[in-house]
């Protein structure tokens, strides 16, 4: 779970929104506050929106998760492992109750104050809380896909927090993730692997929209970038006409497919987590027959 976004931070303006909750409520004893609400079941996914906030002066935990209750097997289990790996839950036996919530809460709040008092316990005054934030949600559904959401921030002390913003896609009927997976080698150089999204990675015409999509980005946000010397100044990437894909893969929306940079990422913290959205019509060239398949 990581805290406040800088700069222009994550933008998809053309991403779906989440169905609005029902007015159900579900309070617990105090320290909690605990909400879970009916999720519109017309959908390929019954859900329950489940809300824990646990808080004091030491620490802030808050937690917002759609949690799949009933839909095909296969979709079901990939959307609970993607909403477990966004919470940082490991056990394989999680089946997502409100008790079992409740732990994940305990957990970080915690770790929170464990990390606090030895912050600032022997100070007389104290210091800001620290603070713990993760929502995930149903994103978008089309006849063929569905999309979950994440986002984790944290303020441990510093600075400044850390956070991260994480999209999947799901090919309903099996389940399976349209997208890749990234990891590092003995060198730290990142390896790409397991693509069924992008048809050819090396492809110059897709890095180049790639790069007019971190323009478009820093012009949304009030910082337009001149030129490709300027946006290589600002950059922490060795080439601007090969920006690196992203870590996390893009996720799907109803009009386009978003791409999320993590802080640090390819830019400094100052800039945000650089997210832009290309559109199908745009990218369906570079999308494997798999892919371009789902495109609504």
């Amino acid at each position: 779970m990581a805290a406040a976004l800088s700069a222009c931070g994550h933008r998809a303006s053309t991403a779906d929104v989440a169905a609005e909750d029902s007015v159900d409520y579900t309070a617990t004893e105090s320290p909690y506050i605990v909400r879970v609400d009916s999720v519109d079941a017309q959908s390929a996914l019954s859900m329950d929106t489940i809300r824990i906030e646990r808080s004091d002066k030491m620490a802030e935990v808050s937690l917002l998760v759609q949690w799949p209750t009933d839909g095909d097997s296969a979709l079901v289990r990939s959307v609970r492992q993607f909403i477990c790996d966004v919470c940082g839950i490991r056990n394989a036996a999680f089946q997502g109750s409100r008790a079992e919530w409740r732990d994940v809460v305990d957990t970080e709040y915690n770790g929170l104050v464990e990390g606090w008092q030895g912050t600032y316990g022997d100070s007389e005054d104290g210091g800001p809380s620290f603070s713990s934030s993760t929502d995930v949600r149903l994103l978008a559904e089309t006849a063929g896909f569905v999309t979950m959401y994440g986002e984790a921030s944290s303020y441990t002390g510093g600075a400044h927090g850390m956070a991260v913003h994480v999209g999947r896609t799901f090919r309903k009927g099996d389940g399976r993730a349209i997208g890749y997976e990234t990891e590092q080698d003995d060198h730290f150089d990142v390896v790409h692997k397991d693509d069924n999204l992008f048809a050819d990675i090396h492809s110059d015409a897709l890095y180049k929209l790639i790069k007019g999509g971190v323009y478009d980005y820093f012009k949304a946000c009030g910082q337009p970038m001149r030129d490709d010397d300027e946006l290589s100044a600002f950059l922490q990437v060795d080439n601007v006409n090969r920006i690196p894909l992203p870590g996390n893969a893009p996720y799907w929306t109803k009009t386009g497919i978003v791409f999320c940079y993590t802080q640090y990422e390819i830019a400094p913290y100052a800039a945000g987590m650089i997210t832009f959205e290309i559109p199908y019509d745009r990218i369906r060239e570079f999308l494997t027959d798999e892919a371009a398949s789902l495109i609504p």
